[in-house]
């Protein structure tokens, strides 16, 4: 029991319909979703790669997902199973706008405040709406993480998290261990990408030198390694980057560090610059 109740607890919050609506118009074209909101929805959003990295954090003990919902009847098995409760949330305005992003967060806030076993909190939106939520979150000490779509993920949202994940890149990746990172246009100015393999590098290379300035000697835990180069980069994530793992995105730097052992993690040491 005691185990059990050590275990980190996390609350999953969905902007539903926004985030249907991102990946709706990537697949049938720009105004689409603009264009048939008020029809039946076909089921674009695939929960379980979202689900499963929600519980690599920890036991889910809050999943809301909020929207329209007279609309999505075609999700109706994939949310059932997993256990999502819907919050109803009927357009208002002439925008026709329905206030998801203000609801869901004044009840993310609420749940963290409710509820002190909440340690992981995962917004799953692409919305800059929810800078605000990220950084409060953040001042309560609790981990903040977001998931949402390369392209048209705000770059200060993924910045104000301790860690952003891209949804195509929950999917499993293709085994090869130099398959090329998939490329993913902007969609505007403000919005942001996966990183490229020169901006994991130059991320890297400063996690290096901070570990070794804080630690006071060039002997690093991987795990380490990894948890500042995230705080370093939101989105980093070594899939994305065609490496099966974070030890096989390290082998591909030999300039910046080198292995010192593979035990409890691994350690490596950083390569002296110059």
């Amino acid at each position: 029991m005691a185990e059990r109740e050590s275990t980190p607890k996390v609350a999953l919050y969905w902007d539903f319909e926004n985030f249907h609506a991102i990946l709706g118009n990537l697949e049938y074209g720009e105004q689409w979703y603009r264009e048939n909101r008020f029809t039946p929805q076909p089921p674009i959003v695939d929960l379980s790669p979202v689900l499963e990295y929600a519980a690599s954090l920890g036991d889910i003990t809050i999943n809301r997902a909020y929207g329209n919902w007279q609309w999505f009847a075609n999700y109706r098995h994939q949310l059932n199973i997993a256990g999502v409760d819907l919050i109803q949330m009927f357009p208002r305005g002439q925008n026709m706008k329905n206030s998801a992003d203000i609801r869901m967060a004044l009840d993310a806030l609420s749940d963290v405040h409710t509820y002190q076993h909440l340690t992981h909190i995962v917004v799953v939106s692409s919305d800059s709406d929810f800078i605000s939520l990220a950084q409060k979150v953040k001042q309560s000490g609790r981990f903040i993480a977001g998931v949402g779509v390369a392209g048209f993920s705000n770059r200060f949202l993924v910045a104000s998290c301790n860690e952003f994940k891209f949804y195509h890149n929950l999917f499993p990746q293709p085994p090869a261990a130099d398959a090329p990172a998939a490329e993913q246009p902007a969609h505007a100015p403000e919005a942001t990408a996966a990183p490229t393999m020169e901006e994991a590098r130059a991320a890297l290379q400063r996690a290096l030198r901070q570990c070794v300035e804080r630690r006071g000697e060039n002997y690093i835990p991987c795990g380490l390694l990894k948890q500042l180069l995230v705080r370093l980069l939101p989105a980093f994530d070594e899939r994305a980057l065609g490496c099966s793992s974070f030890s096989a995105f390290l082998d591909r730097f030999p300039e910046l560090l080198q292995w010192v052992d593979r035990d409890a993690g691994g350690h490596v040491a950083a390569v002296a610059e110059g």
